[in-house]
């Protein structure tokens, strides 16, 4: 794909996203997306890359996030990856601005999928 064809962020960050049974997620076209911290158990981070597919109601209350950093009461438990494959010229060579439109939208996606709602329609961890 030619960066000038490059205009979203599911287009960099395909859906569904896999968790690789060691410390992260990659998307279906095979770009680095997640990276989780080594104290986040293997359940929750099933969980994280399920909700963040659509395909778990799960919700972290009191999550948060700075940059591309994700916490849970001040202790970071992932940030998103693909930077390098965003500005690099051997990744997709896309400038500082439009690489930082594709990470934020889907940073911005993985705050909505993983946002607190609501306690009686969702678990939480």
């Amino acid at each position: 794909m030619k960066n000038k064809e490059i205009t979203n962020w599911k287009q960099v960050y395909q859906l569904p996203i896999k968790y690789d049974g060691v410390t992260h997620a990659w998307s279906k076209n095979n770009n680095m997306t997640l990276m989780f911290e080594r104290s986040i158990s293997e359940k929750d981070r099933i969980l994280i890359v399920d909700a963040i597919n659509g395909e778990s109601n799960l919700k972290i209350e009191n999550l948060t996030f700075d940059d591309c950093d994700f916490f849970l009461e001040g202790g970071q438990i992932f940030c998103v990856r693909g930077w390098g494959n965003l500005i690099g010229q051997g990744g997709l060579n896309l400038s500082e601005d439009k690489a930082t439109e594709i990470q934020d939208g889907f940073i911005n996606h993985v705050f909505k999928s993983l946002a607190y709602k609501d306690k009686l329609e969702t678990e939480t961890l």
